[in-house]
Formats: C-alpha cells, sequence, structure tokens
C-alpha cells in the first residue's frame, strides 16, 4: 500500500497536458479524455480450487469446518461485476464497484456438523440401510462488495525514460488506485433453516456484514497494444486487515480480520469505428478471508477460486 500512495503522490506535479503527445484523434483505449465516463461489465465463471471453508463458533460450543465443496457441493461461482469510472481529466478518475457472489450446489448431507451452538443433523438411515438424510446448500445467500476509490495514471513517471528497456516493457499505461472496499455478506445454510438434530436458538446464518468494516485496498491496472486492435490488460488489487476493533460485542469486543486479493489477465478488443466500446476476454482469480473473533463468537470464511471471464468497456 505504502508504494502505491508514494507513486500516486509523486505524480501529482503532471498536468493532464502531458499526455497531449500520447493521444490520437479520437477514441484511444490507453488515453482517456476529460469528462470520460467509463463503464465496465464482466461475468466470471469461478471454480473453487484449495480449502474453502466455512465456521461459526458460539461460546465455548464446538464448531465444524464445513466445506463448501465436500459438505456442501459448491463447485463453482458466479461473479458478475460493473465498474464506473469518472476521469476528470486525462490523469485522474474516481471509480466505483459493484459486484454479486452467485453460489450454485447442493449435497446429501454424510456427516453431523456442529454450527453456531447446535448440530445440524445427523444423516438418518433407512429400513434397508440408505441414507435418508437431507442436503445442504448455499440457498438464500446475499452476497456483495462495494468499493469507491480514486484512480491516477503513473505513464508520465516513466514515459521520457523508457528508452533502452526492452520492447516488453514499453509502451504501457499503467495506473493505481487506492479507495474502500465493503462486503455486505450474509451466508446461510438452506436459506438459515436446515434440519438440526437438537433444538436451536439460531438460525444457521452468519451476518458477516453485521460486525464488518470498510477495509482500505489499493490496486494497480496496465494496458498494452499487442496489434493496432489489441490490447493485453493485467490488474491486481487485494486488501489486508487483522483484528481491527469492529465496534460491536458479543461475548467481548469482536475484532474482525479480512484479507483478499485478485487478478484479471484480458485481451480487449477495441476499434475507433466502434466508437468506445471494447468487449474483451480472459482468466480471473479470486481469494478472500473473512474472520471475526471474540470470546462468545468465531466466524470463518475463506474461499479461493479461479475461471474464465468475459465482458466489454465503454467509453462515453
Amino acid at each position: 500500500m505504502a508504494l502505491v500512495v508514494t507513486a500516486l503522490v509523486a505524480s501529482t506535479n503532471c498536468l493532464a497536458s502531458d499526455f497531449g503527445s500520447l493521444r490520437e484523434p479520437g477514441f484511444d483505449l490507453l488515453t482517456p479524455a476529460p469528462h470520460q465516463i467509463d463503464i465496465e461489465a464482466d461475468d466470471t465463471y469461478q471454480f473453487l480450487v484449495g480449502a474453502n471453508t466455512l465456521r461459526r463458533r458460539i461460546n465455548s460450543f464446538p464448531d465444524s469446518a464445513i466445506s463448501l465443496q465436500h459438505d456442501m457441493g459448491v463447485s463453482q461461482m458466479q461473479l458478475p461485476e460493473v465498474l464506473l469510472s469518472y476521469w476528470f481529466d486525462s490523469v485522474n478518475a474516481a471509480q466505483f464497484q459493484f459486484r454479486y457472489f452467485g453460489l450454485y450446489g447442493s449435497k446429501p448431507q454424510t456427516q453431523p456438523l456442529a454450527f453456531g451452538g447446535s448440530i445440524i443433523g445427523p444423516p438418518q438411515t433407512g429400513p434397508v440401510g440408505a441414507p435418508m438424510g437431507q442436503s445442504l446448500n448455499p440457498g438464500g445467500t446475499r452476497w456483495y462488495t462495494f468499493g469507491g476509490y480514486y484512480e491516477r495514471r503513473l505513464t508520465p513517471l516513466y514515459q521520457d525514460h523508457e528508452q533502452g528497456l526492452p520492447v516488453f516493457l514499453q509502451g504501457w499505461d499503467l495506473r493505481a488506485k487506492i479507495g474502500l472496499e465493503f462486503t455486505y455478506n450474509d451466508f446461510r445454510i438452506n436459506d438459515g433453516s436446515p434440519n438440526f438434530s437438537q433444538r436451536s436458538l439460531f438460525e444457521a446464518r452468519i451476518r458477516f456484514h453485521d460486525k464488518g468494516l470498510p477495509i482500505p485496498a489499493i490496486g494497480l491496472e496496465a494496458r498494452r497494444w499487442l496489434a493496432p486492435t489489441v490490447a493485453f490488460e493485467v490488474t491486481a488489487q487485494g486488501y489486508w486487515a487483522n483484528k481491527w476493533d469492529s465496534g460491536r460485542g458479543e461475548g467481548g469486543t469482536v475484532y474482525d480480520s479480512q484479507s483478499g486479493f485478485e487478478t484479471h489477465w484480458r485481451v480487449v478488443y477495441s476499434n475507433r469505428d466502434w466508437r468506445g466500446f471494447a468487449p474483451f476476454a480472459g482468466l480471473s482469480y479470486y481469494y478472500s478471508k473473512y474472520t471475526q473473533t471474540s470470546a462468545g463468537v468465531g466466524n470463518l470464511l475463506r474461499v479461493q477460486m479461479i475461471g474464465p471471464q468475459v465482458g466489454f468497456n465503454w467509453s462515453i
């Protein structure tokens, strides 16, 4: 984060007029115009990899590490996203991000699971020994992220010093951003009402947003032409917070910890005759870990996924 902030501050002496030589007549994917609005929309089909875990502890009751894949049948997620940017000039922009997480899957329960001070029912057995338990799924889950950022082009820091560098390091348009991201996550198992093996005082859900905080996030974006109408784009964005006082209590102060990283690798098609419309396709990776702890509660959600992505940029 310190490197991004330093780069943003160092580039404040570079005016929008410094980019005049880079911009050709008409729309340019790499060089925004003053007062330009960029609308980016994409959809990603992510396949879960590694350990993807959900836990909820109440007081000293035991809790199970519930696997999204092996216990709930979630093997993939869908992540539609909208990103809006307004360029005050050719250097500075304000950006808003919205994303929705769609979870799909269901799996017959094979073992009792401790969750939130109760036991999600052990599978029953039929008269001939066949399992008759319930199926578990993430139905009813509501999961969104909202982000607000300041974005700045860093090209003037190096555009006059590219000579002598290898060809693949020349011609990049680099941008940095810094802002806040907030996660709204109401995670539910069977819409909060699976069969319990004993009477439960709670629903099978975790309202992460009730004790969650907006978290500072930073990002980098880089674009480079591969051909007259084809560009390569790579982005990286992340955030980290460890045991921040959430201002809420549940058996003591609840500490909020969040960490996440995502990267996108895309090929963009940009034709001047298309008046700012530029479709793209590529690959996306996403990791997130959300932990909330106190003497009376322990919540955890960890996901890691990778998958193909398609979308478009539209500049007006």
